[in-house]
């Protein structure tokens, strides 16, 4: 028998996806993001809060055969960011949608101008809607002045969003499930066209 060359194995595909996280100025989307990337809760963004127009955080992970690498928008809900949102909208494989469960404001506001916003600016996008802030409400003795659960649900289903998700940031709860449904859902995706990173 000649000599035989082993086998090598099959490289595994490499991916980049890039999914934007939107919501009112204020309601945790640093914290989230933070939470997903580090395992950790960053105590001093929610403490010393002050509005940032975009941040660009990365985490690589692998999903079966794929290495991919997450790109995490995180832009300034404030009306001053409106025209840096909507340069960063394009090209964005997956939304997360934020309201805080302690602010009735920021659903409404995710109802009438997140999502809508979003959906014109991001056709046909994976989106995901997120109450933070969960503990809040969990540990509350009376929970009148929260969200309930059902409010987001029938929003996001309303919508025909990809799904609703609950988490908190401090305790960690709901984070890394709420990303993993969102990046298991882009991954299956064609990639763009002509697809830029943007810096």
């Amino acid at each position: 028998m000649g000599n035989q060359q082993p086998k090598q194995k099959k490289k595994g595909e490499e991916i980049t996806k890039k999914i934007v996280v939107v919501g009112d100025g204020g309601v945790g989307k640093t914290c989230l993001i933070y939470r997903y990337i580090n395992d950790e809760f960053d105590e001093y963004t929610s403490q010393e809060y002050i509005a940032t127009a975009l941040d660009i955080k990365n985490k690589k992970i692998t999903l079966k055969d794929k290495t991919i690498e997450v790109l995490l928008y995180d832009i300034g809900g404030q009306e001053t960011f409106e025209h840096i949102r909507k340069i960063k909208y394009p090209k964005s494989d997956g939304v997360i949608i934020c309201f805080s469960i302690d602010n009735r404001d920021s659903l409404v506001n995710a109802e009438k101008l997140w999502i809508p916003e979003m959906k014109k600016m991001c056709p046909g996008v994976p989106m995901i809607l997120v109450g933070t802030k969960r503990d809040l409400r969990d540990e509350a003795e009376r929970i009148d002045g929260f969200l309930r659960e059902s409010q987001g649900r029938t929003l996001a289903k309303s919508k025909k969003l990809l799904a609703y998700q609950e988490t908190s940031s401090l305790l960690g709860e709901g984070v890394e499930e709420t990303f993993s449904m969102l990046v298991k859902k882009v991954s299956k995706q064609k990639p763009k066209k002509n697809k830029e990173e943007e810096s």
